[in-house]
């Protein structure tokens, strides 16, 4: 067993100036014998030793004793996803239902739920990134943020620069897997960037996908990112404090609330 907090001992040396002006209010002259009569009550001075008891108690409480349980592996996602949808005025066109920017926005939730442990962080663009949110594995959130984020509040450009967004995602989280969703053709060769293309028109490249109403290659695309972790080992404790704590309070509330009958003294 070990403290965690032993600097919470340093609360015991108050008790033998605690112990000190109490005694010069409860004197025992050697005339008063030991024993005290008490018909079903505690006297004052062992109420005093059972509130430095509790007092003992919580401190031992505060300085967080624990027990090693040794080690556990777990496994944590070092994956960075940035998914970034196209809002330039080209993605108001409906070739697609009801239109590219409202299907791009469709296939992202789609594909968040495909998602396990990776670190997706949301973005939009045009001529400018906007931020959305940062890498996170809540992946609801990201759903309602897409949801109730007004575009049209934005001061949209007619078209979009991908090379922007992609230089902005270099500062915004490291080394990550960009997922566009766009209409834009003018798609950068990348292994770590990858074209959800919302427009009928075909575009033959290995990181392209073209929009289909079926989700398949949704299921395809994760695949491709990849889910890499690594393994952590955390040392498992099991906090012993509460017993100390609750032993503490019972006796406190057992001295407060007991109560005290006169004493009768006895000489020997």
């Amino acid at each position: 067993m070990e403290f965690l907090n032993l600097w919470a001992f340093l609360g015991i040396l108050i008790i033998p100036f605690v112990v000190l002006i109490k005694s010069k209010t409860l004197p025992f002259s050697k005339d008063v014998a030991a024993k005290i009569i008490i018909k079903g009550k505690i006297s004052k001075k062992t109420k005093f030793y059972l509130l430095i008891t509790s007092y003992i108690l919580f401190i031992i409480a505060l300085s967080r004793p624990v027990i090693d349980k040794g080690y556990i592996t777990i496994k944590a996602p070092t994956q960075n996803v940035v998914i970034a949808l196209d809002v330039s005025e080209e993605m108001n066109k409906n070739d697609l239902y009801p239109n590219r920017i409202e299907f791009a926005k469709n296939k992202i939730k789609k594909l968040l739920t495909y998602f396990k442990s990776q670190n997706v962080a949301l973005v939009l663009f045009d001529k400018q990134t906007y931020l959305i949110s940062p890498p996170t594995k809540d992946y609801s959130s990201l759903i309602y943020l897409l949801n109730h984020t007004n575009i049209n509040e934005l001061n949209r450009a007619q078209t979009s620069n991908i090379n922007n967004l992609i230089n902005s995602v270099k500062d915004l989280v490291k080394n990550p897997k960009l997922v566009i969703f766009t209409a834009n053709p003018d798609i950068p060769q990348n292994k770590n960037i990858f074209i959800y293309f919302t427009s009928k028109q075909q575009i033959n490249l290995d990181n392209v996908i073209s929009a289909s109403y079926s989700n398949d290659n949704l299921k395809e695309l994760v695949k491709k990112l990849g889910n890499k972790s690594k393994e952590i080992k955390i040392r498992q404790k099991k906090e012993l404090f509460y017993y100390p704590l609750f032993l503490g309070i019972l006796i406190f509330l057992f001295v407060i609330f007991y109560p005290i009958r006169r004493i009768r003294w006895k000489n020997y």
